[in-house]
């Protein structure tokens, strides 16, 4: 298929060849790319929604583990403590999460979802979804499958480097 015939039929071409060895090198630009497309494609599902990009990280991740201490919530994000304030502090504004006072000791406060911020999560779960099943388009289960494996082992290789 020419470039034109590629084109008309709304397919970009192969910009590289997908026969060539890959070193590290390449599969980890290959990575960068895909996050930056990825987020963009999340960006366009979440226009309109009110939860800005990064936020819905947050979402997720109150929604699996329930109410998180700030900084606990900002080791899982693998943010700085005074980022995930100023976020969950915006968030709370919009009504998406609520804070807790401890207890025992009035320096420690957790975040948790409120129930619009239960709700809202769970749109953005839906809207991750759908910008995921466009990107993976003519991509069969089996290598789905591989692909996400991959992702991870490579997360958990690079986890585990040192510094």
């Amino acid at each position: 298929m020419s470039t034109a015939d590629c084109e008309a039929a709304g397919q970009q071409r192969t910009r590289w060849d997908p026969e060539a060895p890959a070193s590290g090198g390449d599969i980890l630009i290959a990575l960068r790319f895909a996050d930056r497309a990825a987020r963009k494609a999340v960006g366009d599902e979440l226009a309109g929604t009110g939860v800005h990009t990064g936020q819905e990280i947050v979402l997720a991740k109150l929604l699996h583990l329930g109410s998180l201490p700030v900084a606990k919530l900002a080791k899982v994000l693998d943010v700085e403590v005074p980022t995930a304030t100023r976020t969950t502090q915006r968030m709370e504004a919009a009504g998406l999460v609520r804070r807790l006072k401890d207890d025992t000791d009035a320096r420690k406060v957790s975040i948790e979802l409120t129930e619009h911020g239960t709700e809202v999560a769970r749109t953005v779960q839906q809207l991750h979804s759908q910008a995921g099943d466009r990107a993976l388009q003519g991509v069969s289960p089996e290598d789905r499958r591989l692909l996400r494996n991959l992702l991870w082992s490579i997360y958990a290789n690079i986890e585990e480097l040192p510094g």
